[in-house]
């Protein structure tokens, strides 16, 4: 079995009206698929994350990846890894769109051989082996104070159990003070069984940060996600020594090392790679160990991605030890419903993991074809 050929996909998806978040609106998902042939005919599916130039990652993939690929075995997926790695980061590019290409081959190595195998990606990865993981509503986006108080207590009449919401507003919103009100809002109304998250995006330096946290510790918070700019190791570690709610981090990080940084400088409790970013299976899986290691918390993050990359956090979370719950993106997503069949939804505050072979649910490459960037 050699790898033959590798075909990616650029797309794009545009919402009606966009979402408003910590870094402005968002209307727009775009995404880049990765399939892989072999010469027998085996085939796997992955992405990569592309936020807002997928024709970039693609061109990744087809111009520095595949001819490192190209005529070797796929099993080796491991050794394939680290030749992908070990050339670019001879360059210097051991970030960025580089290593969000990488992302989109291992996943797709990962599904061809769970796909040849027969089995669910989740029993290849031979880890935890769960067949359901837990899961929180993502998220409540800015709006109105009210508006975002009934939507946050319409998921939970729903039957979700954790829910996160959106802080991190500017001073032209409101700032600090109505993030507060709004948090303590939503908790009023949701009572004290359900998870609350909460999501900066990176919008506040460490001090405004901490202010917000110790405001927010009477309310039995799951955590504070991203509460200061992704680089900022020594503000994520000062915000989490200086209150007692959970700090969360990682979607924004790249590879195996960037996570060494912030675990071992104890910036974080929770961790939350983004498959589609960090590195595929195969860093999400050495991360899992790390982790374990420091008795971490895992919550693989989803976000904006396409449907492949949520399946993939899927069985992931499915896989990796210390998992404390998986990111279910509720909001309208074209490229999230991509397969012949539906995407599974989760049921009191659970979502089972696809049984089939590989990631699970077959691309539908016409809807695909629906969603493709000109000129890629």
């Amino acid at each position: 079995m050699k790898i033959e050929r590798i075909v990616t996909h650029a797309l794009a998806g545009r919402l009606e009206r966009p979402i408003l978040f910590a870094m402005g609106p968002f209307q727009t998902f775009v995404a880049t698929l990765v399939e892989v042939w072999t010469d027998d005919g085996q085939h796997g599916v992955g992405e990569c994350i592309a936020r807002r130039a997928p024709r970039v990652t693609a061109t990744v993939v087809e111009d520095l990846l595949a001819p490192v690929l190209l005529g070797r075995d796929p099993r080796d997926v491991g050794g394939l890894w680290e030749a992908m790695f070990g050339q670019l980061r001879r360059w210097g590019h051991s970030r960025g769109f580089v290593v969000e290409a990488m992302s989109g081959v291992d996943i797709a190595l990962w599904d061809l051989l769970a796909r040849a195998a027969g089995e669910p990606l989740f029993r290849v990865l031979r880890g935890v082996g769960r067949e359901r993981v837990p899961v929180y509503a993502s998220k409540v986006y800015f709006a109105a104070t009210d508006h975002m108080v009934a939507e946050a207590a319409a998921l939970v009449r729903q039957g979700h159990r954790a829910v996160k919401v959106q802080v991190g507003r500017s001073e032209a919103q409101g700032g600090l003070r109505a993030d507060v009100a709004t948090v303590r809002a939503i908790r009023e109304a949701v009572g004290p069984e359900v998870a609350l998250m909460l999501d900066a995006n990176g919008a506040y330096d460490a001090a405004t940060a901490i202010r917000l946290c110790r405001e927010l510790e009477p309310l039995d918070i799951t955590w504070i996600e991203e509460p200061v700019p992704p680089d900022d190791v020594s503000g994520y570690a000062l915000v989490r020594r200086s209150q007692a709610i959970p700090v969360a981090g990682g979607e924004s990080e790249f590879g195996l090392f960037g996570f060494r940084d912030l675990i071992e400088r104890r910036a974080i409790d929770v961790v939350q790679p983004d498959i589609a970013r960090v590195g595929g299976f195969t860093a999400a899986l050495r991360l899992g160990a790390l982790v374990h290691a420091y008795n971490l918390a895992y919550a693989p993050h989803t976000g904006f991605s396409a449907g492949v990359a949520h399946l993939a956090s899927l069985h992931l979370a499915a896989a990796v030890p210390n998992l404390l719950s998986y990111e279910a993106m509720f909001i309208p997503n074209p490229l999230r419903d991509i397969f012949t069949t539906p995407f599974p939804e989760p049921r009191e505050g659970m979502l089972e993991v696809p049984t089939g072979p590989g990631l699970g649910l077959e691309v539908d490459w016409e809807r695909v074809r629906a969603f493709r960037v000109a000129g890629a």
